[in-house]
């Protein structure tokens, strides 16, 4: 199974702009990037709830090959991971598009991903 590895997620929030090399953010913008954040934070260590709280039950999220996924089966997945699963994310070149109470963000992400204790990877 291939795993999710990018996603973007549109997150309801109000007024903002573009992100740039040395980007200075208002207020709202900021409260997006901070949200954004805290749900990667909480996926990455594999706690689906608080993940699941930023995202609205209509998201589609896309894969890192382009295949849609509903935030449901994202979620399905997530929790199938085995518990050996490690992986962080490094977000950046944050780009913000905002349409009235709706902001959808881009970035570029990498994500590091360890099965298992290397030790026992023989």
């Amino acid at each position: 199974m291939r795993f999710i590895a990018c996603l973007s997620v549109a997150l309801c929030v109000a007024p903002g702009a573009k992100a740039s090399d040395q980007p200075k953010f208002s207020p709202a913008e900021q409260e997006v990037l901070n949200v954004s954040q805290a749900r990667r934070d909480a996926s990455n260590r594999r706690d689906v709830a608080a993940s699941a709280r930023y995202v609205a039950a209509d998201c589609i999220l896309s894969s890192d090959d382009g295949v849609l996924v509903t935030k449901a089966e994202y979620y399905q997945h997530m929790e199938k991971l085995p518990i050996e699963y490690d992986h962080s994310t490094n977000a950046r070149e944050f780009v913000l598009s905002l349409h009235g109470d709706t902001a959808v963000i881009n970035f570029r992400i990498t994500t590091h991903e360890q099965f298992g204790d290397s030790d026992n990877m023989g």
